[in-house]
C-alpha cells in the first residue's frame, strides 16, 4: 500500500513552509504530499510548491479541497491532515500497519 498526504489550505503563508517541511522525510521514503488550496489571497502556493508533489487549486471549502486533493491522488490511502498538524516521524508505517492489521477502512490519530 502506498500513502498520499492531502492538506486543504487557505492562506496559510505564515507557516505553510514549515508544516511542509515537516513533511520532507516521509516524501524521501516515497509518500505522495498534495496541498489542495481553496484560493488564497497570500503566497501559500508559491511557498508549497518546492515543498509538495502536487499543489491543486479548488473552491474554497474543506471537503471540496480534499475532495480536489484526493481526485489526484495516487496513493492506495490518503492521510488528510491540517496545516497546523504534526505526525508521528513514522506516522507512515503506523498507518499501513494498522490498516492491515486491523482491516480498516479508516482511521485517525488520537492526541
Amino acid at each position: 500500500m502506498t500513502l498520499s498526504i492531502i492538506m486543504p489550505v487557505l492562506n496559510e503563508a505564515e507557516g505553510i513552509a514549515a508544516a511542509l517541511a515537516a513533511l520532507q522525510g516521509f516524501r524521501a521514503r516515497g509518500v505522495e504530499v498534495i496541498v489542495a488550496d481553496g484560493g488564497s489571497a497570500d503566497d501559500t502556493i508559491e511557498l508549497a510548491r518546492p515543498f509538495a508533489d502536487k499543489v491543486v487549486s479548488a473552491p474554497r471549502g474543506r471537503a471540496v479541497q480534499m475532495n480536489a486533493g484526493a481526485a489526484v491522488a495516487r496513493g492506495d490511502v490518503l492521510l488528510f491532515l491540517h496545516a497546523d498538524t504534526q505526525l508521528p516521524a513514522d506516522a507512515e508505517r503506523l498507518v499501513l500497519d494498522g490498516l492491515a492489521q486491523f482491516r480498516l477502512a479508516w482511521g485517525r490519530f488520537e492526541p
